[in-house]
């Protein structure tokens, strides 16, 4: 789980002012002023306030699903890109017109998949959030 903690930073460095550390089932997350988060089963959702963005992320057990097949089951639902593989391991794809993207990471005995929604607005923000994940 370390490679999705690398990747995500590397992807999405930034920083903001975050007040606020959650704790989740499998991970910590600084939530900033001015957004809120949930858990819900296996799924996290944080968004703004005023709902310009939001970021979920949905982790447990692949239950026999190649990472691979988890990618390019979530892509065709929603309607996005194919799937691409990185040096990693981990898999991208984007929707909604590009103002979507998906990161789809782990192994046989774990997945993650992040979803982040409005990122021409909050881009620095969802960044700062997925920097502060730590894994449990």
């Amino acid at each position: 789980m370390r490679r999705i903690i690398i990747f995500m930073a590397m992807l999405l460095i930034s920083s903001c002012a975050c007040a606020n550390v959650q704790e989740f089932r499998y991970f910590s997350l600084d939530i900033p002023d001015g957004w809120s988060a949930k858990e819900e089963g296996k799924i996290v959702t944080v968004k703004a306030d005023d709902n310009s963005g939001s970021l979920v992320i949905m982790s447990g057990d692949p239950e026999g699903q190649s990472i691979g097949d988890m990618a390019a089951f979530f892509a065709l639902e929603f309607n996005g890109t194919m799937p691409m593989k990185d040096d990693d391991g981990n898999y991208t794809f984007e929707f909604n017109k590009g103002r979507s993207q998906a990161i789809v990471s782990g192994d046989e005995g774990f997945y993650m998949i992040i979803v982040g929604n409005g990122i021409e607005n909050n881009g620095d923000v969802l960044g700062a959030i997925l920097k502060s994940l730590e894994m449990k």
